[in-house]
């Protein structure tokens, strides 16, 4: 029954209480009210698409995510006590779908970063700032090669590693939005963050140094 329902929310596009924060929606979903679910689902569908197609790079798997984690989401409201914001908790959902998703079905070749970064302190953070590399690679962005080279080395990331570069440069979350979705404090977000961006510089280093050498310090103050 639940699935059957969740099947037609993409059809239904109701609108029920745009006013309403997702609070009241979770609360009013939680006293019975089915539209308002279909309210949230309406509100972060497309968001959660988009996501889970980072993840998975094809429709028909990104789809069936969605369902799945709109139907786990469902059927723990409940359990959601509001000490993050929905949509953080939601996220988590969504991430950790994905990722059994692609444990189940794919055997994936995890490479370690520590073959490509610097040496961390105990605290287990970078000796130096990175400099933000999107900036200076907007323009070499445009190219349609380039970006199918960054898609090819993100897939390469480790999952935890991956899944905080996604929520920041797909979803644009902020550091500490991250850290509730995933579970960790910001300088351990941080972290992370920069482990993705060295490996991901690392590995596109040899492609970046015959586009020019301006692109061939991306990631390097």
């Amino acid at each position: 029954m639940e699935l059957q329902a969740l099947g037609r929310l993409e059809r239904s596009r109701v609108t029920f209480c745009p006013e309403c924060s997702d609070r009241e929606l979770v609360d009013r979903t939680n006293a019975g009210s089915w539209a308002a679910f279909e309210e949230l689902v309406d509100r972060y569908q497309d968001q959660f698409h988009r996501l889970a197609w980072s993840y998975m790079k094809n429709e028909a798997d990104a789809q069936d995510v969605v369902q799945v984690a709109f139907l786990k989401i469902y059927r723990n409201l409940e359990g959601f006590r509001g000490d993050a914001k929905f949509k953080n908790w939601a996220y988590r959902i969504v991430v950790n779908t994905a990722l059994s998703r692609i444990r189940k079905e794919r055997r994936r070749r995890e490479v370690a970063l520590d073959d490509v970064s610097p040496d961390f302190d105990e605290r287990d953070e970078a000796p130096i700032t990175l400099a933000d590399w999107r900036v200076r690679a907007d323009e070499a962005l445009e190219n349609r090669e380039l970006r199918q080279k960054i898609v090819e080395a993100v897939d390469e990331l480790e999952p935890k590693y991956q899944s905080i570069f996604l929520l920041y440069e797909v979803e644009g979350l902020s550091l500490d939005e991250i850290g509730e979705v995933v579970g960790l404090t910001v300088p351990g977000v941080k972290s992370r963050l920069h482990r993705a961006r060295l490996f991901l510089r690392a590995t596109l280093e040899r492609y970046l140094r015959d586009m020019g050498p301006e692109l061939t310090n991306l990631g390097r103050e």
